[in-house]
């Protein structure tokens, strides 16, 4: 293989040999960073949300009626909706919540012990601490354990007192997640702790309460026995069914609840894990999305190999007839012609790492992103030297078949 040869003719096609380095430098770029996009979505919708999604139903209404502005209207009727959705074949529990997990945002706030003077600074983490509002079963019913401690109970609900204009006299007592109790008591036991949203009488086990936070804080959660009445807001049911039956209880649950007050919006009614592949749509699709596009532009690139290397053999048949006439044998030719296209991959792949650090950077300024590693480089540059390859192989064969005689005809 003469390198001077192959540069001196890749020089005198100077406009198709830099659009084809472009090219396989852009989707070399492609490869590597459509591969960390999904991974990412993988690793996100596989990652174990530690409480049982696959067998939770969620219904979300909105009363139209003016009825649930009265306090004790809207409670009954919660109850009454709680009841016979409970009485549903299939339906182990239901809990009506003021928020559910795997969401953004919601009710949110600072969590520290009472005793912190207010001009300490909290760890940024501790200043949007997720804030659930449920039954005694609020936990039990999306399946977390009680690790330390004690459950909530009916004892502990506060919502006839909140709602009798005590406010300032109650002292909750709350659950709280694992990790919340490490990061506010790391060195002591968070149990019995007064801390500003009420007396900490239980610690539960870690669940993935949004997954998009970092660290400990997507485990963090404050969980409380109250029955909130807001009627310009949303009202979220989960229900725990037994193994088997989410979708034939999503199929009843709209009947059940208008049965009991036809006056709500049933704005959507589905399961956990649904919300879940919801939740990370926007990953899966720019996932999906950059697959395609990749997928294309490999495509691409064959076919612009393919028709490079055609190219090239047309203008070089009296060079490799005389090859062919001073003995050369068909494995020297298609090394010849592979030979230009492994050196032209050799390039973009240089060419390449700059369009991998450019696409990543990119992608950073709107989504989270990893950077690209060696190994996978490594692999993206095999992906181009195959295909290129193969982009090759048929103009490569067809160069063997040049006859010796016919090419020097043309001298």
């Amino acid at each position: 293989m003469n390198i001077k040869a192959l540069l001196k003719a890749l020089k005198l096609r100077k406009f198709a040999t830099t659009l084809l380095l472009l090219q396989l430098a852009l989707t070399l770029g492609l490869v590597v960073n459509t591969v960390l996009l999904s991974l990412d979505a993988s690793k996100k919708l596989n990652n174990p949300l530690r409480f049982d999604v696959d067998n939770l139903v969620v219904a979300q209404l909105l009363p139209t009626s003016g009825d649930y502005r009265e306090t004790d209207y809207y409670h009954a009727i919660t109850k009454k909706d709680l009841k016979k959705l409970t009485e549903l074949d299939g339906v182990i529990s239901v809990a009506q919540y003021n928020q559910l997990p795997i969401q953004n945002g919601g009710w949110n706030g600072n969590f520290k012990d009472d005793n912190t003077p207010d001009d300490v600074i909290l760890d940024k983490d501790l200043d949007t601490v997720p804030i659930f509002y449920s039954s005694h079963i609020g936990l039990s019913n999306l399946g977390v354990d009680i690790v330390q401690g004690r459950a909530l109970t009916k004892d502990d609900d506060m919502t006839q007192d909140y709602y009798a204009g005590k406010r300032d006299e109650i002292e909750p007592n709350i659950v709280i997640t694992e990790s919340l109790a490490k990061a506010v008591y790391p060195d002591e036991s968070a149990l019995g702790k007064l801390s500003n949203h009420g007396r900490i009488v239980g610690i539960a086990k870690d669940f993935m309460v949004n997954p998009r936070w970092q660290g400990r804080s997507k485990y963090f959660a404050v969980f409380g026995n109250f029955m909130f009445a807001q009627a310009d807001f949303t009202q979220s049911y989960v229900l725990h069914v037994m193994p088997g039956q989410v979708k034939n209880i999503i199929e009843k649950v709209e009947e059940t609840i208008l049965a009991v007050q036809p006056e709500r919006d049933i704005i959507n009614i589905y399961s956990m894990k649904d919300r879940h592949n919801r939740f990370f749509s926007q990953e899966s699709g720019l996932a999906k999305l950059f697959t395609t596009l990749c997928i294309l532009m490999i495509l691409v690139t064959i076919v612009s190999s393919f028709a490079h290397a055609h190219f090239h053999i047309s203008q070089q048949r009296k060079y490799i007839g005389i090859r062919r006439a001073l003995g050369a044998t068909k494995k020297d030719i298609m090394i010849y012609v592979f030979s230009e296209n492994w050196l032209m991959s050799i390039f973009a792949c240089i060419l390449g790492i700059g369009s991998t650090i450019a696409i990543n950077i990119l992608l950073s300024q709107v989504i989270t992103i990893e950077k690209p590693d060696i190994e996978l480089y490594f692999m993206a540059v095999a992906v181009i030297f195959v295909s290129g390859t193969i982009a090759t192989w048929l103009p490569a064969y067809k160069t063997t078949k040049i006859s010796p005689v016919i090419a020097t005809h043309t001298l």
